[in-house]
């Protein structure tokens, strides 16, 4: 075979004519580009004849002839994916390069074409050799850790020379002296950039630095490239690479194909996450007490008063770039977690200008069918209450909690006659009848806009915005049991206690955010950001069953509201400069958040059946009960940090220090009323069996006498029920990235905490040596601190570039929510119960371990595995005490627990398979948790189960997503399992009650989303349509005691479409 090639060869040269020798050439230079990355191994045809393939640079350098050819481009990416089609022609001149750069962005491909001025003539080359050279010397680094790139290509426009970086990132190259020349350099790794007006004179030298980033490429004049697509799988896959902390990144695509709505839905995909209550994050099995969340690397305050952590369902995914999940500690973030630490980017510039809307509705497996509700204000639609709700200030300034002053009664001794009747009568001023209803469908609608200025060629200024509304209906019905215990200490079989509870929902959502950005030449970035939501939940709710100590029929009706709104601002900024002739970068962060929570008036009243007669039950220890809470969080939060480069054992050696300071204030207040019988006046409950309303027009709201009235309202809540609280935390860290060896690097860094925590109770004076001085308010200071250092070290190492091994370890640390480590005794503000502090609460600390491979498959593709041991001294608990009435919920240490486990996740195409194939893949995470709970000897006699799984613990915890993704059709069909866990500890009380176990539905969803274009008739440029069928299995969940269902309910499937077009 070689021998017939050999004559064929020399044949082709023999018949070759002279003529073809002297023919005149130029150069074609073809760079292909997508997303910033270069496309390797795609085809070109030239002429229709000639076909070539780029190189791992994405570009290709061939000898043509002088004049007219044509070229045709096919792009495709990594996984053979259809990218874009170019037919152009080019021209080709005599001793030039034409330069075509093709960039496929996410919306349509561009393509620019460098075609050289004139021909470069006899007197044109004179003309150069009298002007002479000069010598452009550089050096090409990345521009995040300044470190040299080996092996970029630099390119000198409308000449031929293409060089490469030695290891050191520098190059040298001959340019033509006393003219503008403009040089371009292109990396498989990174972006490519363009200097332009580079001019040296004859036989002199400069010098310059060009830095490449992943995060965008722009190489100006004559390559037009594609932005970093901000939240895209291979973003949040490159940032996941880089890091050397163990993190779970998730981003705002990922979030569109799935259909997550909130910051809470979206998070429980990641590997090792729990989701409990719609909006509680549990990670590796510790629940949101031992995670901290932060905006931005911000701190956040809660609109909820039992909570440190801010709620994750009231984050709106519209607003959120990325969530990063860290779960392995480092000095740069607080030491105040467990489980993991949880930092929600929100959404800042784009590199295109563009507005987009969207509209979109929804409906469940209840939509349309009669369902329960009760009449609410007139604005209830923009998620707040015009009053109409909101009990009168009349009321709430004669039953206010003052310090120096007594609680007073609603009697003579304290108020008129006059003015409690007016009382009594106001209190009950809006309709309280339970009313039907075809359950409404829900819709939703945003708008979202971006634009960037550019001031000068230094100067840039960006703005980008959102806004979102959202209203959703649901109905659940829920059946729940109860069991006494036996007298052999068995529970019973058949439930002693039993019934449904009928819930019916209508959730309001609005808000959106705002960033305003400025770019000095990427030396100085300045970014404020403001986030507003608003969530409100209006509630109907129905007890009906036997319950109770006498096991009654009775029905309890619940009619309530609440808002919890997010305010916050914030004023990031970097600063790129020398310092000691070493690169620094200086970053400092400003914030003022505020956090409300508010229900005017939850309301609740019940009927029970005696005798066969049901009727308006006033025999409760508080009827009529209306609960008004208001909680207000106030945080001012700085940090400032810079990092230094040392060029230790390598360029990218650094140091970075810094400190941040926050002050949170509480202002907490619960008020609860209640219609007290006055005991004066005859009157017989069984004859009460007529509906609410007419109930409250006859007894209460009537102009009857003080004396013959059969009702006034009371106050019925405690002292303790009004709290404030002060947070102060210091934190100064400090840490050092060493990279020894290319394949290895090393970080290592300690954080000092200094935390003050103090919440004012408010108690009556009961130890006060003067009688008459007892039943006034004190305002007693708690407090509890931690001061200390907290390490952290981490080290990767590098086998290749597609292998990375990391360990990490670290202490950490917990401390009690703001009044569990009180003396207080206080109302709950959701449940009906009791909460007791406990003062001889201790902080947790623990001691962690991560391991982890990964292996990276392509830019989108992966597969991580990793392991995990954590050491927690004295953990905290959630637990009940045993009571005969109502329920008390308190908190404790147990002696000790461990947590080991393993994880693995990855996302891989199934072009193996195939051509046509190359679109469908396949993602997914599987959790396994073991852990174990050592209680303190003392208490053995209290808690029923030693050695026992941490409470709200899943062993297992499964994620898979089958899907199919092009530019034009995203399906994807996902998959969610958790394992059972312990959601209340049992107690002994005479005997050993059994945990209580909850078992999770699996969940399957599928979103389908389709891209349209060429709607030119409509006016539109796309128009992306979206639909999502949920919890299509619709599975139940279950609560057990034992071996005994306690609760149940499903859920029901949803169906939701959006419709959204960008210009």
């Amino acid at each position: 075979m070689r021998k017939h090639l050999k004559i064929v060869t020399i044949s082709l040269f023999a018949v070759i004519p002279p003529f073809a020798y002297a023919q005149e050439v130029g150069t074609l230079s073809v760079f292909m580009l997508k997303s910033g990355k270069p496309l390797a191994n795609n085809e070109i045809v030239i002429d229709a004849k000639k076909t070539v393939r780029t190189d791992n640079d994405g570009s290709i350098k061939i000898t043509l002839s002088v004049g007219e050819h044509q070229i045709e481009i096919f792009g495709k990416s990594a996984n053979n994916k259809n990218l874009g089609y170019f037919k152009k022609p080019v021209t080709i001149k005599e001793g030039k390069d034409t330069q075509v750069v093709a960039s496929f962005t996410m919306d349509e491909p561009e393509i620019e074409i460098d075609t050289p001025v004139g021909e470069l003539k006899e007197d044109k080359q004179q003309e150069q050799k009298a002007k002479g050279n000069g010598t452009l010397n550089g050096q090409v680094l990345t521009s995040d850790t300044k470190a040299p790139i080996e092996g970029a290509r630099v390119f000198v426009k409308g000449t031929s020379i293409d060089t490469r970086t030695d290891a050191h990132g520098h190059f040298s190259v001959q340019i033509p002296a006393d003219s503008n020349v403009s040089i371009s350099v292109v990396h498989s790794a990174y972006s490519a950039q363009t200097l332009n007006d580079i001019n040296v004179a004859k036989d002199s030298t400069i010098t310059k630095t060009l830095k490449l980033t992943p995060a965008s490429l722009e190489l100006e004049e004559f390559v037009v490239l594609a932005p970093k697509v901000e939240g895209s799988i291979e973003d949040i896959m490159t940032e996941e690479k880089e890091s050397n902390a163990i993190a779970n990144i998730l981003g705002s695509e990922e979030f569109s194909k799935k259909g997550d709505s909130d910051a809470a839905s979206a998070l429980k995909r990641v590997t090792g996450i729990t989701l409990v209550g719609g909006k509680n994050i549990y990670v590796r099995g510790l629940g949101e007490r031992y995670s901290n969340i932060e905006m931005n690397s911000m701190p956040l305050p809660s609109p909820d008063p039992t909570k440190r952590t801010v709620p994750l369902d009231i984050f709106p995914s519209s607003v959120i770039g990325s969530l990063k999940v860290q779960k392995s500690a480092s000095a740069d973030i607080p030491s105040s977690f467990g489980g993991g630490y949880i930092d929600i980017r929100t959404k800042d510039t784009s590199k295109e200008d563009f507005i987009q809307i969207s509209l979109g509705s929804k409906a469940n497996s209840n939509t349309g069918k009669t369902s329960n509700n009760y009449a609410g204000s007139s604005t209830d639609w923009m998620g707040y209450d015009n009053g109409y709700r909101a009990l009168t200030n009349d009321i709430l300034n004669a039953g206010q909690v003052t310090a120096g002053e007594r609680i007073k009664s609603f009697t003579p001794e304290y108020f008129s006659q006059d003015q409690l009747i007016t009382f009594t009568k106001d209190f009950v001023d809006r309709n309280y009848n339970i009313q039907q209803r075809d359950l409404p469908m829900g819709f939703s609608g945003s708008m979202e806009a971006a634009h960037t200025y550019e001031i000068n060629d230094d100067n840039t200024i960006s703005v980008f915005g959102n806004y979102g509304y959202d209203q959703e209906h649901t109905s659940v019905e829920e059946s729940f049991y109860d069991y006494d215990m036996g007298t052999s200490g068995v529970l019973h079989t058949n439930p002693d206690e039993y019934g449904v509870n009928t819930k019916s929902y209508s959730s309001y959502y609005q808000g959106g955010s705002f960033n305003l950005g400025y770019n000095y030449l990427d030396v100085l970035k300045l970014k404020y950001t403001k986030l507003y939501t608003r969530n409100a939940l209006k509630s109907t709710r129905i007890i009906d069953g036997v319950y109770g100590s006498n096991y009654d029929q009775q029905t309890n009706y619940y009619l309530d509201w609440e808002e919890r709104i997010l305010n916050v601002d914030q004023l990031n900024g970097e600063f790129d400069y020398e310092l000691f002739n070493k690169k620094s970068k200086a970053e400092f962060g400003l914030e003022y958040a505020q956090a409300n929570l508010y229900q005017p008036n939850n309301f609740n009243y019940a009927y029970i059946e005696e005798q066969g007669v049901t009727h308006i039950n006033n025999a409760v220890s508080t009827p009529h009960l209306a609960r008004r809470l208001k909680s207000d969080d106030e945080l001012y939060a700085m940090y400032a940090k810079n990092t230094i480069s040392l060029d230790w054992l390598s360029d990218e050696d650094s140091a970075e220090f810094g400190m941040n300071y926050s002050t949170k204030d509480r202002i907490s207040r619960q008020n609860r009323f209640n219609l007290r019988p006055m005991g004066n006046v005859d009157i017989n409950d069984a004859d009460l069996t007529s509906d609410i309303e007419s109930f409250y027009y006859e007894y209460v709201r009537n102009d009857i006498p003080y004396d013959e009235r059969g009702f006034i309202v009371s106050p019925s809540f405690k002292a303790a029920d009004y709290f404030d609280a002060t947070v102060n935390e210091l934190g100064l860290h400090g840490s050092l990235f060493v990279k020894p060896y290319d394949n290895i690097e090393t970080t290592f860094g300690v954080r000092f905490v200094d935390l003050s925590q103090t919440v004012y109770q408010y108690q009556l004076d009961r130890n006060n040596p003067d009688m008459t001085l007892r039943n006034f308010i004190q305002k007693i200071p708690e407090a509890l601190e931690v001061t200390g250092f907290y390490p952290s070290a981490s080290l990767k190492y590098k086998y290749d570039e597609d292998n990375h091994f990391d360990i990490a370890t670290s202490k950490t640390y917990i401390v009690p929510d703001l009044r569990e480590f009180t003396s207080g005794e206080y109302s709950h503000p959701y449940d009906v119960a009791t909460v007791l502090g406990n003062p001889n609460l201790k902080n947790t600390d623990l001691y962690n371990l991560d391991l982890k491979y990964s292996h990276y498959i392509s830019d989108s593709e992966n597969i991580k595995t990793g392991i995990f041991f954590k050491y927690l001294d004295k953990p905290i608990e959630d637990v009940i005490k045993p009571s005969s009435s109502l329920p008390i919920y308190s908190y404790d240490n147990a002696d000790s627990a461990i947590l080991y486990g393993m994880e693995i996740d990855g996302r891989k195409n199934f072009d193996f398979l195939g051509n046509k194939y190359v679109n469908y893949y396949v993602s997914g995470n599987f959790s396994y948790t073991e852990s174990e709970v050592t209680l303190r000897p003392e208490q053995l006699e209290i808690y029923s189960t030693n050695h026992r799984q941490l409470q709200g613990l899943s062993k297992t915890v499964l994620n898979t997503t089958l899907g199919y993704d092009n530019d034009k059709r995203n399906i994807a069909l996902s998959y969610n399992k958790m394992g059972e866990r312990i959601r209340k500890i049992g107690e002994i009380d005479e005997y050993a009650y059994p945990d209580y176990y909850e078992l999770p539905p699996q969940m399957l969803d599928l979103v389908w989303q389709e891209k349209l274009n060429n709607l030119d008739t409509f006016g539109l440029e796309s128009v992306t349509a979206k639909m999502k069928i949920g919890n299509i299995l619709d599975d139940e969940t279950i609560w057990k005691q034992g071996s005994n269902i306690t609760k149940k309910f499903k859920t029901g499937q949803t169906i939701g479409f959006e419709i959204s077009s960008k210009f």
